[in-house]
């Protein structure tokens, strides 16, 4: 075991409390404990029994600093070899040393009871508060109805694997993702914080777990199991966003960076200059040094920042609004301007074919060659076109398949080649479409199909506009959003008509997917350093581990796209538009609090500061009120983020 090894099991891992209990190790808890008590009770022995000689007083509160210590001294030894020189382990361990050095032995060894002793009441009332928060968007069941060879029988939720067979009654939660074998029923999914109301089921439809069976008795096989499940995806979203990137704003980080440093320089000054221009002694200047060094350490001013992010979080996805990370927070917090791709945003996603126009064959022929040549394509056209054909798909005959995301496809079909797509694709074959194709309706768009480059015909489809879409943008504006920006796949009248009736001024048609992407670019590029920009799209916009030019990819989806893998940073379940704006509301909410309780703890700070200076209080007393002001912050931000202040609150 070399030195390093030995330092990190002098730690325990953690001197936090709260970490230890989350993690379950109890063993070190214990330990710590007990070191705790031993220490407190050699320390009241050495002050309340007379008759022991001075000079042993002082060994046994020194021997009583190093047992209640030692994990403060090894973390400080492990942070200055990592290279952080100024750490709260090392400032605390350095008063402590300070105080013994200069006849304050009492005050340092009551420094390092205190500190670990609020510290256990600073990591109880975080993982406290952490779970509490985290209790509020807890959607699983913990047992589930197995049914197995005719016999049914009670077993754990989490036992339960892909294949099983479980029977789901009126009233009961849905324990595992699964799909309807037998039965009917209407599934209610406001758990999941999906509010689009109450839904009738049947055989072959998928149930999330989480939803709660309203009416009839179903039998289902499951299809993921239950830590695979959409329950269980949103409730470690939320759990592990304050743990993606760094929970703290960027200006709170220059804070945390300089604070510590700054008032260490402080306390040098203090030792130096007060013997020389006061009639202190050098040891009272050192004293009052000391408390310096205690309040230099920031953990006090930010502690409450995670839990924030965490109570923001859950309060998010009561919502149906779920935050990745704490970077996505923080950019939807700063949005300048918000670019919504058409298609599944301000528009429903799924358009229906409305019209076949075919010019030397039949409209049949027409829908059956189109629909073999979208047959390998996953877009919401290329599935509407399919379904209005309905009929077989002769896999065989398809060959040389190649899609262009935006444009369209060419395919070879029983031989013969193949163009499906928007007017760009013809373009790059040359082909001619006449006049009267080439305009259509509002809220339609059009996909030609060309054989053997020749106009052969156009397929139209309807994609009705979201009813909640025109008060989305507005409510964005409300927001503080300067700009709200439109893409479209379709031509360019449509796209006007659709922006005008929305109240968008700025608006892109025809876009493929890498137009798409330099435009938002140069968005972002035309925007304050300070504000970020939001791309606002359809599942799959973000399929795979694609991500935009956007600083904050944001995805609105059913609650079903939890069982999909993405790489948005926010995912707004539901479909409900008017929750772009709530979500801002939340972040900014989240970032006003996070401001509020570090400035409070740094007015408690600064006030311990000018006590210290003035001689007027204690190492100790500097530790108690640290630390009290750490424990406020933390009951506050979870005080601020429950019932109808946060609603009230997150809608502002």
């Amino acid at each position: 075991m070399n030195f390093t090894e030995i330092l990190e099991k002098l730690t325990g891992g953690s001197t936090a409390v709260g970490g230890r209990l989350a993690a379950g190790d109890m063993n070190s808890l214990i330990v710590f404990v007990a070191r705790i008590v031993v220490a407190c009770v050699a320390f009241a022995v050495a002050l309340l029994v007379g008759s022991i000689p001075e000079v042993w007083v002082t060994v046994i509160l020194a021997l009583c600093a190093l047992l209640a210590g030692c994990d403060i001294v090894a973390g400080a030894v492990l942070d200055i070899m990592r290279g952080d020189y100024l750490n709260r382990g090392l400032l605390i361990t350095l008063a402590a040393v300070l105080g013994f050095a200069f006849g304050a032995a009492i005050e340092g060894c009551a420094l390092v009871l205190l500190y670990q002793i609020s510290g256990v009441f600073i990591d109880y009332a975080v993982e406290r508060t952490r779970r509490t928060v985290l209790d509020t968007i807890y959607c699983d069941t913990t047992h589930a109805n197995l049914y197995d060879d005719g016999k049914e029988e009670t077993v754990r939720a989490s036992s339960l694997q892909p294949g099983d067979q479980i029977v789901i009654r009126a009233g009961e939660i849905v324990p595992c993702d699964c799909i309807i074998t037998d039965g009917q029923s209407r599934v209610d999914k406001a758990p999941l914080g999906d509010e689009s109301g109450v839904l009738g089921v049947k055989e072959g439809d998928e149930l999330l777990s989480g939803s709660i069976n309203l009416s009839g008795e179903l039998r289902c096989e499951v299809t993921a199991a239950q830590s695979d499940s959409a329950a269980s995806r949103i409730y470690d979203t939320v759990e592990n966003a304050p743990g993606r990137g760094e929970a703290l704003p960027e200006s709170l980080i220059a804070v945390r960076k300089y604070f510590p440093a700054a008032v260490t320089v402080l306390a040098v000054l203090l030792a130096a200059l007060l013997p020389v221009f006061t009639s202190l002694t050098l040891t009272e200047s050192i004293r009052r040094a000391t408390m310096f060094l205690v309040v230099a350490s920031p953990v006090s001013m930010f502690a409450a920042v995670p839990v924030i992010r965490l109570c923001a979080g859950c309060g998010a996805a009561r919502a149906g609004i779920l935050f990745e990370s704490c970077g996505a927070m923080d950019g939807m917090a700063s949005a300048g301007s918000v670019a919504f791709n058409q298609a599944g945003t301000l528009t429903v996603g799924s358009p229906r074919v409305v019209e076949v126009r075919a010019g030397r064959m039949g409209k049949d022929v027409l829908l059956k060659i189109a629909a073999h040549a979208l047959s390998y394509s996953n877009t919401a056209q290329s599935r509407s076109v399919i379904d209005a054909y309905g009929g077989q798909i002769y896999i065989d005959l398809i060959e040389n398949f190649s899609e262009a995301p935006g444009y369209g496809v060419e395919v070879r079909v029983d031989g013969i080649p193949i163009r499906v797509g928007n007017r760009a694709l013809m373009g790059i074959g040359r082909v001619e479409i006449p006049d009267e194709d080439l305009y259509i309706d509002e809220g339609e768009e059009v996909l030609y199909v060309a054989i053997t480059d020749e106009y052969a015909g156009c397929i139209i489809l309807s994609d009705s506009v979201r009813p909640e879409a025109a008060q989305a943008v507005e409510d964005l504006r409300h927001a503080g959003v300067e700009g709200v920006v439109m893409f479209s796949s379709g031509p360019r009248d449509r796209a006007a008509k659709l922006a005008s009736a929305l109240g968008i001024t700025e608006y892109y048609s025809e876009c493929s997917r890498d137009k798409l992407k330099s435009s938002l670019s140069s968005l972002k590029q035309s925007l304050a350093p300070d504000r970020s920009l939001v791309f606002v799209g359809s599942p799959e916009d973000f399929g795979g581990t694609s991500h935009t030019a956007a600083d904050v990819d944001v995805a609105v989806s059913g609650a079903e796209a939890l069982a999909m893998p993405n790489s948005c940073d926010v995912t707004v379940i539901g479909g409900k538009l008017t929750k772009l704006a709530e979500a801002i509301g939340i972040a900014r909410y989240a970032r006003m609090l996070a401001f509020i309780t570090a400035g409070g703890a740094a007015l408690v700070k600064l006030i311990l500061l000018v006590l210290a200076a003035f001689g007027i209080s204690t190492l100790w007393f500097t530790v108690f009120i640290d630390a009290i002001a750490a424990v406020a912050a933390a009951l506050v931000s979870i005080l601020a983020f429950s019932g109808e202040l946060y609603g009230a609150k997150s809608k502002s």
